[in-house]
Parts: C-alpha cells; structure tokens; sequence
C-alpha cells in the first residue's frame, strides 16, 4: 500500500486564494495573540499539520495555548469556521475533520469523512481512499470478538491482535498511521498484563506468568510514552506481593519471613527507583510518594516481626 502522508499541497489554488483572502473581520476587539483562535482554515489547517503530526506513540499529544488537544481544539475550531462561513473548501474541512477522527482513533467518524471526500471526487480524493482502504483495516481488527470462556484462549486472542497491530505498524512504517498502530498494540499489551494479573489464582504459575508479562510489555514499549507508567504498575504489582504476604502471614507470628517479604519490597523499590530517576518524567514525583510509603511499610513489617 502507498504510503500517505496528510499533506494538501495537492490542492495549491484554494489554499492560496484562502491565502489571498483569508476570511473577513469583524469589529469586535483583537484577543491577546497568544490566545486569539485562528482567522482562516490556513491557519487552523496549518495548526494542525504543525502539531498533529506528532509521534503519538512516542510522545503526547501536544495542546494549543489554551491547554487543548490540538486534535479536539480542531474539530472545534473547524465546526466554528463552518458555522461563521458555510461550505467553502468542504473538501479541505472534511478531510482535516477525518484526519483529527483518525489521530482520535474514532475510526467509524474518520471513515464516514474520508468517504465523503472520496465521493466528492477533488484533489483529495485519492489521498481519501488511501486512507479509507487502511482504516477500514484498523476498525476490523478493533472490532474482532475476545472469547469470555477460557482464560487461556482469551491470552491467545490478544497475542493474535498484538500480532495484527504490528503487522500494521510495519505495513505504514514512517507514516501517521504507523504511530497510530503502536499505540494500539501497546493497549492490547496491557490489556493481557491485566487480565493475567487479575487471574493469576487461577493460572498455573500465575505469580511468575505476570513478571513475565510485565517485562515483555516494558521490552516491547521502551520508547513508549506510556513507558514509566507502566514501570510503576509492575512495581505496584510487587508491592501488592508484599502486602499480601504480610496479610496472609502475621508479622508477629513464627511463620512470617521477613526475607521473603523483603524480596517482594526491594523488587517493588527498584522498579520505583528507576522512575525516580529520571528527570522531566511526569511519574516522577509519584514514584518518590512510592518508595517513601514502601519504605514506611518495610519498617514497620520488620518492628513487629521482632
């Protein structure tokens, strides 16, 4: 499949007659700049190119001055252009609309837009049906039953959509929809850890298949925005260990062994440790409120284990 980037440079004169143009003024007085809303569908359309390009595997979604999704803050703003000046470049405004659908993942929206330009029959068209041929792709696998039976054909399930959504980042390698793809592969990632660590009673070597399933997400996400995130769950998952055994084994009585839950600790303190340490994460300051309690936990388990 062609690879397609959202560009409208196939559309030159209406961008350079809006351009020309632009859209007419009004009387009221002129906002701050830094917080006025764009004027004209250049520069909403050129917002967006800017920002919501943007590796969203990698990185978040980048916000306008007001603190908006840049996605969400152009839906809005292109709802408003058609509101203060009709129908003029539907073309341009539906395929930017389908456009921001698609970063939303909202696919059933992004296709219905993309449809229409594609009818419509303009520039845009062809990088429309480019675009409805992939989506189309996404929203089926989104859309394909998990068995709620067993367990183990459930795990199963979601290793054969893990396995689909990276067929599709390799597939739009190097385009918006690549991102698009990873960012789902990771939810489905999650999605097993969870369901294994909820069923582990009921799995054999349950304890050990979560580890398991942790460290094979953080190997796979790496460079994933979401990466601490989920750094700081297994360590919650240890911590979880310890309290558990604590609970299940009374810290005053002989058959506690403060070694073992040691060892459910010191796992959990590395794992918040890691995060910790890096500057400019935004889990840090919630990995440091973790070791301090862990640690508060630790002592108080060794005092009465005396």
């Amino acid at each position: 499949m062609p690879r397609v980037f959202l560009r409208y440079s196939a559309c030159p004169f209406a961008l350079a007659l809006f351009l020309a143009t632009g859209c007419a003024g009004t009387d009221h007085p002129e906002p701050e700049p830094r917080y006025a809303q764009p004027a004209n569908l250049v520069e909403i359309v050129s917002e967006f190119q800017r920002l919501g390009r943007d590796d969203v595997y990698r990185f978040n979604v980048p916000k306008d001055v007001a603190g908006t999704s840049i996605l969400k803050a152009t839906l809005l703003r292109l709802e408003d252009f058609e509101r203060k000046h009709g129908n003029g470049y539907r073309d341009i405004v539906t395929f930017t609309r389908a456009s921001a659908y698609e970063r939303l993942r909202d696919y059933p929206r992004a296709l219905r837009h993309y449809r229409g330009v594609a009818r419509a029959g303009g520039e845009l068209a062809e990088a429309a049906r480019h675009r409805i041929d992939a989506l189309e792709t996404f929203q089926r696998i989104a859309a394909t039953t998990l068995p709620a039976d067993d367990p183990s054909e459930y795990i199963t399930a979601l290793d054969e959509r893990v396995r689909a959504w990276n067929a599709l980042v390799e597939r739009h390698a190097g385009t918006p929809l690549e991102f698009l793809a990873r960012v789902v592969a990771e939810r489905v990632d999650r999605a097993k850890v969870a369901f294994v660590e909820l069923n582990r009673r009921g799995l054999n070597d349950g304890d050990e298949l979560v580890a398991v399933a942790y460290s094979e997400l953080l190997a796979r996400h790496r460079q994933s925005k979401r990466y601490y995130r989920h750094v700081l769950d297994f360590g919650d998952y240890y911590a979880s260990l310890a309290r558990e055994y604590a609970l299940l084994n009374e810290p005053e009585g002989l058959d506690f062994d403060f070694r073992t839950f040691e060892d459910f600790a010191q796992s959990a303190l590395k794992l918040y440790a890691e995060v910790a340490q890096q500057d400019g994460a935004p889990e840090k300051i919630e990995a440091n409120g973790k070791i301090e309690g862990l640690k508060g936990m630790m002592e108080q388990m060794r005092r009465r284990g005396r």
